[in-house]
C-alpha cells in the first residue's frame, strides 16, 4: 500500500485529522509497515518498539506476552521502559491494543454481533454498546465514529498486506471479496483479543479507583524500530549541511583544509577519491594530498638544516613532510624525506572524517565529502604534543600558501587544547594564539575547539563542578572561530554539552562563537574502522566543513576569514541558552548560504 493511500484512511481527507488519529497509540509508521505485502511467507513480523508506562512496568507486558505463548517467538526484549518485539498484526491487535487507550474500543467490539461490525467497516453507522448509565447521545455518536475509523483502518492495513505481489488489474468484485475477507479477519482478531479490564488496572490499585486516564494504560505508544544511520549523517542534518549541499550543489574538491592534530590515515576508505576512475576498483587515490610530521621536528631540523637556528621553511619543509603512497610531486618542492606511517592515535583521523570523510558502504558521509585534506601531525602516538609544534605547523601552512602564490590551504582545523596559564600570558596573547591570529590575517580561516573543561569532577554533582571562563587556547584567539558542543540530533532539547567549555574569556571577551554537534559522533579511525567519539574537537570539525562549503560556493569569500566568521555567526540558530554558553548559537549551513 502506498503511503498516501493509507494516510487518507488514517488522517482523513478533511483539513484537520480526526482526534483518534492524533491520539492513536499505534503510530502511523507502524500501520504503514503492516500494510506492505510480506517479503517472506506470512505471517509478516514487524520490528516494533513499545513504550511502557513506568508505573505499570515492562514486566507486566512481557508476562502478558509469555502467557499468550509468543514471548520467544516475537523475540521481545526490554531495556528501561522500552520493549523491542517483532510482532504480527494478529499479535498487535489481540495482545497490544487492549493494553493501550484503544482498550475500550476493543472491548466494545466483543459486545457487538459480527454483522454489525461488518456494517461499521463498510462505513455504516452502528450503535456501540454503552459504557455507563450516564452516556449521552453525543458520547455514543463519538464512540460509533471512533469504532468505524479503527475498523476502516485495520481493514485497509489487511488489504494492503494481501495485495498480490505481481500487479494486475483487479475487478471490482474481486476487490470487494478481498475486502470482505480482510474485514472478517480483523473482526476475528478483535473479538478474540485479551481485553479484560484488569489489563489496564494499575498494580495494587482497587478496581473501582479513579485514576488519571494517562496512567491507566500500560502501553503508551507503538512505533517501528527505525534503522539507525551513523551519527555523522544525523549531525549533517542538524547543521543543515545536507540541505545546503543539495540546494546549492556544493563541491569542495577545489578547497584545501589543514587538520592540525595527531594525523590522518590516508589509506582509510573514507578518504578515497571516489570521483576518479581507477583500475582495479577500490584503489582510488587519497584525498589527503600532503602529510607533515611536526612531532619531534626540533630534533629533526636541528643543525645544518636551519640558518643560525632559524627555520627556513623552503629548505626545511621536505624534512618534515612524509611521502604519501602514490603521491604526485609538488611543483617547486623537494622530495619528502620522511616515510609515511599510519597514525597510532585515532583523534586526527576521526576529526578529518567528520570534516571530509566519505564511505558510502558504511553510511559515513562527512560535511565536505570531496574536500582536499592536509595532514599536520603535532600530537604523538599517545595524543600528546607541545605548543611549539603547533606554532611550527601554523607557520608551515603560511609558507605553503606563500610558495603556491594562492591559498592552497584555505582553512585550518585545530581540534586541540592548550591550557592557559593566566600568570604567564594575557588571555589571547599566548604564542599559539598569536600565530593563529597571524594565520587569520594572512587570509586563512581558523576553526578551533572551545575545550572540554566545562565540567570537572564526579558524574553526580550539585552544580559546583561546572565552570565558566573555561575556554582553552587556541580558542581564546579573538579572530578564530571557537566552537562549543551540543547534541548531535536534538540540540534544542539538550542545549550545550555538559563538558563544553564556557565563556567569557579571562579578559572578558565573548566566547565561544558557535555550537555544533559534538556528542557521540561517528567517524573513521585508523585501520579501516569507524568509532564514536565526543568532544568540542568533533564540533569544530563541523564548523570547518561549514566554512569550507561557504568558500566552495562563494569563491569571493576565499581569503576573507573575518567575513566567513561574520556570516556563520549572524545566521546561527539561537538555542535559548546564555550567550557565554552557546555563543551565537547552533551553526546553520543552509541559512549561511542563503544569506550571501
Amino acid at each position: 500500500m502506498q503511503r498516501e493511500e493509507l494516510a487518507t484512511v488514517f488522517y482523513g481527507e478533511g483539513p484537520t485529522p480526526p482526534p483518534w488519529a492524533t491520539d492513536c497509540p499505534v503510530r502511523f509508521d507502524t500501520w504503514l509497515a503492516f500494510a506492505q505485502p510480506p517479503a517472506n511467507p506470512p505471517p509478516r513480523r514487524v520490528d516494533l518498539i513499545l513504550a511502557v508506562h513506568e508505573e505499570h512496568g515492562v514486566m507486566r507486558v512481557l508476562d502478558h506476552f509469555s502467557n499468550l505463548g509468543f514471548l520467544n517467538l516475537c523475540q521481545a526484549i526490554a531495556a528501561g521502559s522500552f520493549i523491542a518485539a517483532r510482532l504480527t498484526i494478529d499479535e498487535l491487535i489481540r495482545a497490544v491494543l487492549p493494553m493501550t487507550n484503544l482498550a475500550g474500543v476493543v472491548r466494545g467490539t466483543q459486545q457487538m454481533p459480527a454483522a454489525n461490525l461488518l456494517a461499521a467497516a463498510e462505513g455504516q453507522r452502528v450503535t456501540s454498546p454503552p459504557t455507563s448509565m450516564e452516556d449521552t447521545a453525543e458520547r455514543e455518536d463519538e464512540r460509533s465514529r471512533h469504532l468505524g475509523w479503527l475498523l476502516n483502518l485495520l481493514v485497509a492495513v489487511e488489504m494492503g498486506a494481501s495485495t498480490p505481489s505481481a500487479p494486475r488489474r483487479e475487478t471490482a468484485a474481486a476487490r470487494a471479496a478481498r475486502r470482505t475477507t480482510a474485514a472478517n479477519g480483523v473482526i476475528t482478531m478483535l473479538q478474540t483479543a485479551m481485553a479484560e479490564r484488569s489489563m489496564t488496572q494499575l498494580p495494587g490499585a482497587p478496581k473501582d479507583q479513579i485514576i488519571d486516564r494517562r496512567r491507566r494504560y500500560p502501553v503508551v505508544s507503538v512505533t517501528t524500530n527505525r534503522i539507525a544511520a551513523p551519527a555523522v549523517s544525523r549531525s549533517r542534518e542538524t547543521i543543515k549541511a545536507d540541505a545546503a549541499e543539495t540546494v546549492f550543489a556544493v563541491d569542495c574538491r577545489n578547497v584545501g583544509w589543514a587538520v592540525v592534530d595527531s594525523g590522518i590515515d590516508a589509506s582509510h576508505p573514507a578518504f578515497a577519491d571516489l570521483d576518479i576512475a581507477v583500475t582495479p576498483p577500490g584503489q582510488s587515490p587519497s584525498r589527503v594530498v600532503r602529510a607533515f610530521s611536526l612531532v619531534g621536528a626540533r630534533q629533526t631540523l636541528f643543525g645544518d638544516r636551519m640558518v643560525n637556528g632559524l627555520i627556513d621553511w623552503t629548505s626545511c619543509l621536505p624534512f618534515v613532510e612524509m611521502l604519501l603512497p602514490n603521491q604526485a610531486p609538488v611543483p617547486g618542492s623537494l622530495q619528502p624525506q620522511l616515510p609515511y606511517h599510519v597514525p597510532a592515535d585515532p583523534h586526527g583521523t576521526h576529526v578529518a572524517g567528520i570534516l571530509g570523510g566519505h564511505w558510502p558502504e558504511r553510511g559515513l558521509h562527512g560535511i565536505c565529502p570531496t574536500i582536499r585534506l592536509y595532514d599536520f601531525r603535532v600530537l604523538d602516538h599517545t595524543g600528546q604534543g607541545d605548543e611549539f609544534a603547533i606554532v611550527m605547523a601554523l607557520q608551515a601552512i603560511r609558507h605553503i600558501n606563500e610558495q603556491a602564490g594562492r591559498l592552497a590551504i584555505a582553512g585550518v582545523n585545530l581540534s586541540l587544547s592548550v591550557p592557559h596559564d593566566v600568570a604567564t600570558h594575557s588571555c589571547g596573547w599566548t604564542p599559539v594564539c598569536i600565530e593563529c591570529d597571524r594565520l587569520v590575517r594572512s587570509g586563512v580561516a581558523v576553526v578551533t575547539s572551545a575545550g572540554n573543561s566545562g565540567f570537572t569532577g564526579g558524574i553526580q554533582t550539585t552544580g559546583t563542578d561546572y565552570h565558566t571562563v573555561s575556554i582553552s587556547d587556541p580558542g581564546n584567539t579573538e579572530n578564530v572561530l571557537t566552537v562549543g558542543s551540543t547534541h548531535r540530533s536534538d540540540p534544542h532539547r539538550h542545549g550545550v554539552s555538559y563538558f563544553s567549555s564556557r565563556g567569557p574569556t579571562a579578559d572578558g571577551r565573548l566566547k565561544p562563537d558557535l555550537l555544533a554537534p559534538g556528542e557521540d559522533i561517528d567517524g573513521p579511525v585508523p585501520g579501516s574502522g569507524i568509532s564514536a567519539m565526543h568532544g568540542t574537537s568533533q564540533a569544530a570539525a563541523h564548523v570547518s566543513g561549514a566554512a569550507a562549503m561557504l568558500i566552495a560556493r562563494h569563491r569571493e569569500l576565499l581569503g576573507r576569514p573575518d567575513r566567513i566568521k561574520q556570516i556563520l555567526c549572524s545566521t546561527a540558530t539561537d538555542l535559548g541558552r546564555q550567550r557565554a554558553f552557546q555563543g551565537n548559537g547552533l551553526i546553520d549551513v543552509l541559512r549561511a548560504m542563503q544569506s550571501v
